[in-house]
């Protein structure tokens, strides 16, 4: 575990140790190489502070994890939270990509309802069917299962690999798995937020990304 210290100015501080084996690519990668440390403002409250602390370790062990997978010839892996924050990225990617010119609203309300009837709907479990009203919110879509069957769809609409290559990451296949499940809670939120773009609606975006956001059927 990571400790959160004060230091004399009051400023949150942590420390992590860099493993010896990964230090001088660590050091070429990200400019430290013994110990990679965290300040915070002696203003941030404590619970900002422990969620910021959480954050930044998970970022560099991925960090060290990486190099390790890279030097044995692997793919990147990712942990839960950095495949939610890499999916964050890709969010405000896909919609920078498309809301300058999104084209005819039409579009995209295909796009939506091809997402959620044609992609996610046909693996929905008998129990479903059985009593829909049980789980309006299709929470069974989070299922392992109903995730394998459709990555591969999710992945060709959400135009994954352009992201991850304009990112310059190649994953290992937990982390993408990891990465477009994360993305496929938010693709519908997307394609939604262009749809009102090309209505010529372009207010402020309420919804967002969100980290576990369950496709409600429209």
């Amino acid at each position: 575990m990571v400790a959160l210290n004060r230091l004399p100015d009051n400023r949150w501080f942590a420390r992590k140790v860099i493993p010896e084996d990964v230090r001088e690519d660590y050091q070429r990668l990200h400019g430290v190489k013994r110990e990679a440390h965290l300040k915070l403002p002696a203003d941030t409250p404590r619970h900002e502070a422990k969620v910021r602390l959480g954050e930044w370790a998970a970022e560099v062990e991925t960090r060290i994890a990486t190099l390790r997978a890279q030097r044995n010839g692997e793919g990147q892996p990712l942990t839960r939270l950095n495949a939610i924050a890499l999916a964050g990225r890709w969010y405000n990617w896909f919609v920078k990509l498309h809301e300058n010119d999104p084209g005819p609203a039409k579009r995209w309300k295909e796009m939506g309802d091809h997402l959620v009837w044609d992609v996610i709907y046909p693996e929905a479990p008998e129990t479903y069917h059985d009593n829909p009203k049980a789980d309006p919110h299709w929470e069974w879509q989070k299922e392992p299962e109903v995730r394998e069957a459709v990555r591969p769809q999710v992945a060709e609409l959400a135009r994954v690999a352009t992201f991850l290559a304009s990112e310059g990451k190649a994953l290992n296949a937990t982390a993408y798995a990891l990465f477009v499940d994360a993305v496929s809670d938010n693709l519908l939120l997307a394609i939604i937020l262009l749809e009102r773009r090309a209505n010529g609606d372009y207010s402020r975006d309420d919804c967002g990304f969100r980290s576990m956001s369950p496709t409600i059927p429209r």
